[in-house]
């Protein structure tokens, strides 16, 4: 518990979360009252999807950054080495300093989603259950990066080194791996579709939003070609829950593994 007091009270302290969370409601706010234009039944999904589109931008940069930036700063304050020296295993100050940046930061947006629910509700047609899914997704979205955000901030040695990583890799994850999917997209064929297929929903990108589409039947999933029927080797909310599982814990087992005692200054 005083891993979570502490590491929240060190967040609500920095501008770096409010930029965020403000950025993100801002957007939203364009993007509700553009959809008071949308048709009534579909409308509301729509608008929904069109955060989470949003949200990929913002949410890996955000949570990357603050969570990456939370434990490179135990290191360079030398309370990680305190701590260490004193009465706690690497181990167990990982998992308790996981698991309070993850706490501190998805109620802080999962609060902010909430907010705007507000406003949805007051100028369109809100559906609960699409929102809760919604929630349950942006959850799921923010652990995976935020969960890759201590990784880094966990190999760091430097600030301009862990600066450099974070946009590396949301460049990679926002912008990169799509290019590369377009590229080979034409090679795709009936005899090699399932591989790619595993390939392509191992993104939680990709998972999270077919998901969002095919929960609010804005995609529909009858009346596929066989190319489609094949690509989909197993329902979605498997690959939902695989993404789940698979990338925290790998990122978990890597910081732990691949983790530097201490911070150079620059």
């Amino acid at each position: 518990m005083a891993y979570i007091w502490k590491e929240w009270l060190e967040q609500v302290r920095g501008k770096g979360l409010w930029i965020g969370v403000g950025m993100l409601m801002l957007a939203s706010i364009f993007l509700i009252a553009e959809a008071r234009s949308y048709p009534t039944d579909l409308g509301f999904e729509a608008l929904l999807l069109s955060m989470f589109d949003i949200n990929v931008y913002f949410i890996p940069l955000f949570g990357m950054f603050l969570a990456s930036f939370s434990i490179y700063q135990e290191k360079e304050l030398k309370t990680a080495m305190i701590l260490l020296t004193k009465r706690e295993s690497y181990l167990s100050f990982f998992l308790k300093k996981s698991l309070a940046v993850q706490l501190s930061l998805i109620s802080t947006f999962i609060g902010a989603y909430l907010i705007l629910a507000l406003f949805m509700k007051g100028f369109l047609v809100f559906h609960a259950t699409s929102f809760l899914y919604f929630l349950l997704i942006m959850t799921i979205f923010l652990v995976i990066f935020i969960q890759l955000g201590l990784l880094l901030g966990s190999i760091a040695k430097t600030r301009m080194q862990l600066i450099g990583i974070n946009i590396i890799i949301w460049f990679l994850v926002v912008f990169l791996i799509d290019l590369i999917f377009l590229y080979y997209l034409p090679a795709v064929t009936y005899q090699n579709v399932e591989v790619f297929s595993w390939i392509y929903f191992l993104n939680p990108i990709h998972t999270m939003r077919f998901f969002l589409e095919t929960t609010f039947d804005l995609f529909s999933l009858s009346h596929l070609s066989q190319l489609m029927e094949k690509f989909l080797v197993m329902d979605i909310w498997k690959f939902v829950l695989i993404n789940t599982l698979i990338w925290p814990l790998l990122f978990t087992i890597s910081a732990l593994l691949f983790h530097t005692k201490g911070a150079k200054h620059d």
